[in-house]
């Protein structure tokens, strides 16, 4: 199985403008990797490019949610002299709200980032990623391991997600492309920090659910992204890695 080479091939990133994508990106980046930046915050997507390292990157402006924008990005991308041997499929979004509370809008919205998105991240890359064999990697959720009170819509979309990965892996890991998906918990990102604004009481509760006594970090999260893309993984398909810090391990009362 051929994998992503430094400095001769290309990792997208999607959902790369801000967050655990742009950690991703740092990171590979300066593991020597060049960059494909997809994202439809266009200005995040700049300040993204403006932290990497080394040369070559490209910043595509487009919307997981629409196949041909990312058909669009997969082929500026082959115009480079780079190829396309890794995918994270990252762009997700918070839909917070138990069945009652959320309306169908919130409940599609929910599943058109979160899941229809990497589904159509993947049908773009594929072509590609089968020509030169690499490794595609989503990030999915502790919700997505586990159900999560008042995150129905978001829980459904994170665990379809890992049924999309683990269906992937059994159908692509004949034809050279290992796929896998990352499990975090809550990250310190923006995406948190909206969370925690509307209910300030979640933070504690969930900070105190985690035996290592802290939210992960966006890089800790890019670490595990960067092994599962790299020939350090060489063996691993279709697997869920969990960085929650042992939140869903089991029962956990923190002693006092």
């Amino acid at each position: 199985m051929t994998e992503p080479t430094s400095l001769h091939s290309t990792v997208l990133v999607t959902g790369a403008a801000s967050g655990i994508g742009r950690a991703v990106a740092v990171r590979i980046a300066a593991e020597g990797y060049r960059l494909a930046l997809f994202d439809q915050d266009a200005a995040g997507l700049e300040a993204t490019h403006a932290l990497l390292a080394g040369e070559g990157h490209i910043a595509l402006e487009g919307d997981v949610t629409i196949l041909a924008d990312l058909e669009r990005a997969v082929a500026e991308q082959a115009d480079s002299a780079y190829p396309l041997q890794g995918v994270v499929a990252n762009a997700g979004i918070e839909v917070l709200g138990d069945v009652l509370a959320l309306t169908t809008t919130d409940w599609d919205r929910s599943l058109a980032v979160n899941l229809t998105g990497t589904f159509n991240t993947a049908k773009a890359c594929l072509p590609s990623l089968i020509k030169q064999g690499g490794s595609f990697v989503a990030v999915s959720s502790d919700a997505g391991v586990v159900g999560a009170q008042g995150y129905a819509a978001y829980s459904a979309a994170k665990h379809g997600l890992i049924g999309l990965v683990k269906s992937m892996a059994l159908d692509y890991g004949q034809r050279g492309i290992r796929t896998n998906a990352v499990a975090p918990s809550f990250v310190e990102t923006a995406m948190a920090d909206r969370i925690f604004e509307s209910d300030p009481a979640s933070q504690t509760y969930y900070a105190g659910t985690v035996p290592l006594g802290r939210f992960a970090r966006a890089d800790e999260i890019a670490s595990a992204v960067f092994h599962l893309l790299s020939d350090e993984s060489s063996y691993v398909n279709g697997m869920v890695y969990r960085i929650d810090g042992g939140s869903t391990a089991g029962y956990f009362e923190k002693s006092e």
